[in-house]
């Protein structure tokens, strides 16, 4: 059974290379990924503008927004089929779940929770082969 899965999965990669496109997994984990740059690099700057642009709301902004751009570029390397994509979304993913288990300890932002899901999500895709 499993033979004919891999088989299977094996057979719907190849068709999708064929026709150009990236599989199912990357452009779902791309997606999910791209989503949750985009979003959050938006909320980082709403909200901390609603506390006021203190020294630290703007480095942490500025911060933020840095590896939010490096997200979406890991996810458009992804996407274009870089060597360097895989583990770039890789890496964006990992950080995301690490920032949020921060938020949820430190600040209790149960807010964030959203966001280490569909990370995690993101991670299993990208890791699948």
């Amino acid at each position: 059974m499993t033979t004919q899965t891999t088989a299977h999965s094996t057979e719907t990669t190849a068709r999708a290379a064929a026709a150009g496109r990236p599989p199912a997994t990357v452009l779902i984990a791309s997606a999910l990924l791209g989503l949750i740059a985009a979003v959050g690099g938006y909320g980082a700057i709403y909200f901390t503008g609603l506390e006021g642009w203190s020294g630290i709301g703007a480095s942490f902004v500025v911060a933020y927004e840095f590896l939010s751009l490096g997200g979406l570029i890991a996810v458009v390397a992804y996407l274009r089929g870089h060597r360097l994509g895989r583990p770039g979304v890789t890496v964006y993913a990992i950080w995301m779940i690490y920032f949020t288990l921060f938020k949820l300890i430190a600040f209790q932002e149960l807010q964030a929770i959203p966001f280490g899901v569909i990370a995690v999500v993101a991670l299993v895709l990208v890791r699948r082969r």
